[in-house]
């Protein structure tokens, strides 16, 4: 529900905030004392036009924000979630727009800088308004179905099934189609992909191969170079012919020492040295063998060109490593398999679509018989709000017509008919303009969806006008059942109407500096009975008036 929203720079408004409660949350004041005004705020803040006069001083910016708590309201939650412009364990949510001097705006959620539209949708999970002249939300062709199957006992299921049934049979036309189209050039991609299978599996690729080769194929262009490091290599170190080499130093070096192991320091070393000449022999032995492995036979050079040369053809083709390759390998087999068995899928796809459309049909149907059930019970619903307005001429009915094209919803199409005066034909609500009967059965219709309108907040710009006696008071007593299951803000002129509120605010226009400005005032219960009376006899009321002002309250609350 909307908690807060705080006003800056805005037409006649310098700065105000105003905190709204649940139930009834009733806006009086005079005529032209800026009422509206506030309506407006909040329409900015829910991604109406921005107009060129809402600025109220040019030099500086004009801002509308507003709290939200959206703890108990699934659909808004889940856009926001989905959105990231909400932490799973926050409750409330700020959205503010602000109006640059040249007319442009901007709009952030949870100060998450969003598209207008964004903006729009999730306005359309948290409110509804209905300002004079302009139909609102409720109205919508697309909603009355929704409303409809609200009324369905257990409906959730035979939605859910329906929509189940319907999808699968879109994806399995889809997929009929595709086998279809793919018939005419069928053959041409089986010879393709055999040809691809083919090729990759003669590779015969294996881990690590390309890396092994390279190294191989290093090594037999350096041979040469590597055979006569190696050679020379084993003459220094072991095989000295015409000098001595290491291994000869070494051991001589060693026999030095042991012969002079007497003295403790020489003994020290008879060891060290002996380790060395064994070093040595290991390492000149590992020589031995490295030289004998550059003795490569003739061609091996070529072979392993060759050979890195398929791997490198096949990498280009279908991959960048293995593992790609035969990702690939798997998608062309499976492809392969579905075109080469392609009839005899198709035949099996066909028989699997005739049951799920005999079975969606089915469910379908089901979902008709219930509409035009729940169709009637909405229908006499509204009806009956419309006699206690005292609107016995208004013609009101809703039809479940066929739909042409079957959807996940069923194959049913709601339309909301309305006439508004004796002998006038039904037309779809949607074409009538708006006026007080709209107001009222607006009225009338919400009261109905009471449980099933899951709109949290409801905002009524003088939904009374035009309306007076009897169907006022109706009208008073059905915003007042309104507001046990909605937050509704209202502005009104009727005091049969502002002394149901829950919370009063008035709204006064002044002067100061030789400025207009407005100001809003949460009235107690004192002040309301004053606000009531003036509303009941003008400006100047008498004690007579004050009287009757406090009855009308204390008739209310004796009602509660």
């Amino acid at each position: 529900m909307l908690e807060e929203i705080y006003i800056n720079n805005f037409v006649l408004i310098d700065k105000l905030r105003l905190e709204f409660q649940k139930g009834l949350n009733v806006l009086t004041g005079e005529t032209g004392a800026g009422k509206s005004i506030i309506i407006d705020a909040l329409g900015l803040v829910m991604g109406e036009r921005v107009k060129n006069d809402f600025i109220k001083d040019s030099s500086k910016k004009a801002a509308a924000e507003a709290v939200f708590n959206v703890q108990d309201y699934g659909e808004a939650r889940a856009f926001l979630l989905d959105k990231g412009l909400i932490e799973k364990e926050d409750s409330r949510i700020i959205i503010s727009r602000q109006i640059s001097t040249n007319g442009r705006s901007s709009v952030r959620i949870n100060e998450h800088t969003v598209t207008l539209n964004t903006l729009k949708i999730l306005a359309a999970y948290l409110l509804d308004m209905h300002l004079q002249h302009e139909h609102m939300s409720i109205l919508r062709p697309d909603k009355y179905m929704d409303y409809v199957d609200s009324f369905i006992p257990d409906n959730k299921q035979l939605l859910t099934d329906t929509k189940d049934v319907f999808l699968k049979l879109k994806e399995m036309n889809q997929l009929l189609e595709k086998l279809t189209a793919e018939e005419q050039d069928k053959q041409q991609k089986i010879d393709f992909l055999k040809f691809q299978i083919q090729e990759i599996e003669n590779a015969r690729l294996m881990p690590n191969e390309e890396k092994d080769l390279e190294e191989l194929q290093t090594r037999i262009v350096n041979s040469q170079n590597l055979l006569e490091g190696a050679d020379k290599l084993l003459q220094l170190l072991y095989r000295g012919e015409q000098f001595a080499s290491a291994y000869d130093l070494l051991s001589e070096a060693r026999d030095t020492a042991s012969g002079l192991a007497g003295d403790a320091y020489f003994s020290s070393l008879t060891k060290p040295l002996e380790g060395m000449c064994y070093s040595l022999q290991d390492i000149t032995r590992e020589l031995a063998s490295y030289k004998d492995s550059l003795d490569f036979e003739p061609g091996l050079l070529e072979e392993v060109e060759e050979r890195l040369y398929v791997i490198k053809k096949v990498k280009t083709k279908y991959g960048n490593n293995i593992d790609e390759i035969y990702e690939f390998l798997d998608n062309a087999k499976k492809e392969l398999d579905i075109l080469e068995n392609s009839q005899a899928k198709k035949e099996e796809l066909e028989a699997e679509i005739q049951v799920f459309t005999k079975e969606y049909f089915t469910l379908a149907s089901d979902l008709t018989q219930s509409r035009k059930k729940a169709a009637e019970i909405l229908q006499d619903k509204v009806n009956s709000e419309l006699l206690q307005l005292t609107m016995p001429h208004i013609r009101f009915s809703i039809e479940v017509q066929d739909l042409k094209t079957p959807g996940p919803k069923g194959v049913d199409k709601i339309e909301f008919m309305f006439s508004p005066n004796p002998g006038e034909v039904m037309r779809p609500l949607s074409r009538i303009a708006s006026g007080g009967e709209i107001s009222r059965f607006v009225l009338a219709l919400k009261k109905a969806l009471a449980e099933a309108y899951k709109l949290p907040t409801l905002i009524f710009d003088e939904i009374d006008v035009g309306v007076g006696g009897t169907a006022l008071n109706t009208m008073a007593l059905k915003l007042s059942q309104l507001s046990n299951s909605h937050q509704v803000i209202l502005v009104t002129h009727s005091p049969q109407i502002a002394i149901y509120a829950k919370t009063h605010y008035l709204i006064k226009k002044h002067f100061q500096d030789k400025k207009t400005c407005i100001s809003v005032e949460k009235l107690n219960n004192n002040k309301r009975i004053m606000e009531i009376a003036r509303m009941l006899d003008g400006e100047h009321y008498s004690d007579i008036t004050v009287q009757h002002a406090t009855e009308m309250v204390n008739s209310v609350k004796k009602d509660e």
